[in-house]
């Protein structure tokens, strides 16, 4: 029977590595998708700036385009005061082409706004590329580590699956039914104890039971969980 013990504790090992390395595998995705949406992110940004260069200059062209219409206007109506006939068509005139000037200073301080915006991205831009590329090509790196992760706890998952079908099969068919229903049920069939304490659910074993596990004669389960409970000393 010590045999048979011997290997449900094996088994037990076993399933706890299926399940943690099950854990890890599932993680990997998560993880590649968390890295590609920075590395998006990042590009995104460095894009944005790129489109601010270019709406610079288009919204300074468009500026420009309205300065020359302005001064059209204005030589055209300093060419009307010519031909006014009353004081008060005399003002209007002034008063507009007083507007448009305005309005043209107005138009070159936002040009000189967008020239300083320009040359602090131009003073940048280059060194924000770099980071961006160094940022991206980190994460593509740690993308690909992860999915070669991934690829080799596939390959470790099936070595585990199968040693722990070999050992299953070992076990007589009463022990590997029992084995099963308990899993259904508790998730862990097996308890390691080396006190009086059944470690799946904590309850105190009586002097005389915990004898009894000790001699490792038969297969005992704990009263309260059901669990299977084996004596092994620990290594701590």
């Amino acid at each position: 029977m010590e045999h048979v013990l011997d290997i449900l504790i094996k088994i037990q090992n076993l399933d706890h590595e299926i399940k943690d390395t099950k854990i890890q595998i599932d993680k990997i995705p998560n993880k590649i998708a968390t890295l590609e949406k920075e590395i998006e992110s990042t590009k995104l940004a460095f894009e944005e700036k790129q489109n601010r260069m270019q709406d610079i200059r288009k919204t300074y062209k468009i500026k420009e385009g309205d300065i020359a219409e302005n001064e059209n206007k204005i030589n055209k109506l300093n060419n009307q005061t010519f031909a006014v006939k009353t004081n008060e068509e005399y003002r209007a005139l002034l008063n507009e082409i007083d507007y448009l000037k305005k309005a043209n200073k107005n138009v070159e301080d936002e040009m000189m706004n967008l020239l300083e915006e320009e040359e602090k991205l131009k003073s940048t831009i280059g060194k924000i590329e770099t980071e961006s590329n160094e940022f991206v090509n980190k994460k593509v790196s740690e993308i690909s580590e992860l999915r070669k992760n991934k690829e080799e706890l596939t390959e470790k998952l099936k070595k585990i699956k199968t040693d722990f079908e070999e050992c299953f099969n070992k076990l007589p068919y009463n022990v590997r039914d029992l084995y099963d229903k308990i899993k259904k049920v508790r998730g862990n069939a097996v308890c390691l104890i080396d006190n009086e304490i059944c470690t799946g659910c904590y309850t105190n074993l009586t002097p005389q039971f915990f004898n009894e596990l000790k001699k490792k004669n038969d297969i005992l389960l704990c009263g309260n969980c059901g669990r299977i409970l084996i004596y092994a000393v620990s290594n701590e």
